[in-house]
């Protein structure tokens, strides 16, 4: 079954309240206000390239997959190297939703718990393996974890598209 959704913005709405519980408790994607679905971009392009969702633009006229992911890439930095960062930890069964306001690109949440019922596990951070960054911004991304009480992880996307993930935690000698 494949729902409908509208991109507004920053985001894709989709308007079924059926549909809207169906993504919601299938998957946990998206949040609910007002009956509609908010989906984040990354959640809608998982969403497309699964055959669950098929997205219109602002003039109703469909989004295939590579005009979504064209529109989306230009309205966020990153945009790739976060997608498929997304779509490889969810493949792997856990619940994933954004983390702004940490400072991070994702909440993760162990395998079989829910947003809402638990806290997330870990604060992940995206990052592509041409990526540099410094000691400082390192120390930053933990420093971040540390104080919302979650463990830090950095998936890598390396040049094949494979992701290798890193769990880095605080260590009193």
């Amino acid at each position: 079954m494949t729902a409908s959704g509208k991109f507004v913005r920053d985001r894709v709405v989709v308007g079924d309240e059926k549909e809207t519980n169906r993504l919601y408790n299938k998957g946990r994607f998206g949040a609910i206000s007002n009956r509609k679905l908010e989906l984040s971009l990354i959640e809608a392009l998982y969403l497309i390239e699964r055959g669950s969702l098929e997205v219109v633009d602002g003039r109703n006229r469909p989004m295939d997959y590579e005009s979504f992911l064209g529109r989306a890439s230009r309205r966020e930095p990153r945009f790739w190297i976060r997608f498929c960062v997304y779509r490889n930890i969810r493949g792997r069964g856990y619940i994933t939703k954004t983390a702004l306001k940490y400072g991070a690109d994702f909440r993760v949440y162990g395998r079989g718990q829910e947003p809402g019922k638990t806290h997330a596990k870990w604060v992940l951070y995206a990052v592509s393996e041409n990526e540099q960054f410094d000691w400082k911004k390192f120390a930053a991304m933990n420093r971040v974890a540390h104080s919302v009480r979650k463990k830090l992880m950095v998936g890598i996307l390396d040049d094949e598209g494979d992701v290798t993930y890193y769990q880095v935690s605080w260590m009193k000698p």
